[in-house]
């Protein structure tokens, strides 16, 4: 949707004039810019431009339109001081000298609440676009700057910008000179309001910190990481909480999107086929498309499966021989030539069996007894354990 255009004041206009030039759009497409963010240009730009050029903000060469080095100066200055010179741009901006004295004696007829004649209330549309009459008689600000009557507001404290739903916004008018320096590098959707999207930080070129800088200067804080991960262009994961709605080809998605009452659910389309709602609007949403005739199909994880807390933990098992049977002394005479470990079970005098493992090294035969000298893994050293005891 379009934005609607409202009248805003002077400076704003004059702030958009002067971006517009600086961006290099042709004199001819200007009127487009002013129509894209929505502002009222009232008087046309055969008003606002001439202005311009004689309070000293524009100049022309080579039948283009450029930025004077005093329009960042003029920026900064305060609003009585723009004002001011705006009024004796008004003027003095007639070639024509008659022109310029019918000007002159028009502000001075206002000075001294003098009558108006119906030659006068028709040059009256350029001080109502600089707010300073309107319907035929001094505003506020007029008889402030005209008649020295009056005061103005006492200034507001200045308010930091904030960021909002992917814009970073700047309350105007003080923000002015920093909001120009930032046109570098954004492009404004309204005024005071820059899109802080992917699209839109696809079309600067300048130096990313230095736009982060900017920004940082306006909220008065360092920028959310979010927004910075996006104007440094890193990779980023977004985490979003809702249902994803899957359909079985493009075109039945397109369809339903056309419809209002099914659209404002829809809370982001994934892909031609996929689109995302929120939790809370679960059972709307399938009511409405079970009305359409499109079936629901459910594609939900299992829950995970409970395990069993352990209440006991089981010695482990020794290793029993499979198969045939062999005497013990020849399985050790066996290992012994092998030079390899095996496991016994050893039972010491007045002590439980226990688990050992050895590499046997000799055998010897004393008396009834036969004894194996063997290196325990278990106590490192050499032993020599009864055979025949086991």
């Amino acid at each position: 949707m379009k934005n609607k255009p409202e009248p805003y004041p002077a400076v704003y206009i004059i702030f958009t004039l002067l971006g517009s030039v600086r961006r290099g759009i042709p004199r001819q497409n200007i009127w487009r810019e002013f129509r894209r963010q929505g502002i009222a240009l009232k008087p046309r730009l055969a008003f606002w431009i001439p202005l311009c050029k004689q309070a000293g903000l524009l100049k022309e060469t080579d039948e283009q339109l450029r930025i004077t080095s005093y329009a960042a100066t003029w920026l900064k200055k305060t609003p009585e001081e723009q004002t001011f010179s705006l009024l004796e741009a008004w003027q003095n901006t007639p070639l024509n000298k008659k022109t310029r004295q019918f000007r002159k004696k028009l502000i001075w007829k206002f000075k001294y609440n003098q009558s108006l004649t119906a030659k006068d209330h028709a040059a009256l549309n350029g001080l109502d676009a600089l707010g300073l009459t309107a319907n035929g008689a001094l505003t506020t600000y007029g008889k402030y700057f005209i008649q020295n009557d009056g005061k103005l507001p006492s200034p507001k404290p200045i308010t930091p910008c904030a960021i909002q739903d992917e814009e970073f916004i700047a309350p105007l008018p003080e923000h002015l000179s920093l909001l120009w320096q930032i046109e570098l590098y954004l492009r404004p959707s309204r005024p005071g309001k820059y899109a802080l999207s992917k699209r839109t930080l696809h079309f600067y070129d300048g130096d990313p910190y230095e736009l982060i800088q900017l920004l940082e200067q306006g909220l008065k804080k360092t920028l959310p990481e979010q927004e910075k991960a996006l104007i440094l262009k890193q990779p980023s994961i977004h985490i979003v909480d809702g249902i994803v709605l899957e359909f079985s080809s493009p075109a039945e998605l397109a369809q339903l999107r056309r419809q209002p009452v099914l659209r404002k659910y829809f809370e982001k389309f994934l892909s031609s086929q996929s689109v995302l709602i929120a939790r809370q609007n679960e059972k709307m949403v399938c009511k409405l498309l079970k009305r359409r005739g499109v079936y629901l199909h459910r594609n939900e994880d299992q829950p995970p499966v409970k395990k069993e807390k352990r209440t006991h933990f089981p010695r482990k098992t020794i290793l029993q021989p499979v198969g045939k049977t062999m005497p013990k002394l020849v399985l050790i005479e066996k290992y012994k030539q092998l030079q390899q470990a095996l496991d016994i079970i050893y039972r010491a005098p007045g002590y439980n069996p226990e688990q050992r493992r050895i590499t046997p090294l000799a055998i010897e035969q004393r008396g009834e007894h036969t004894y194996i000298i063997a290196h325990c893994h278990a106590s490192q050293p050499q032993r020599s354990k009864n055979l025949s005891a086991g």
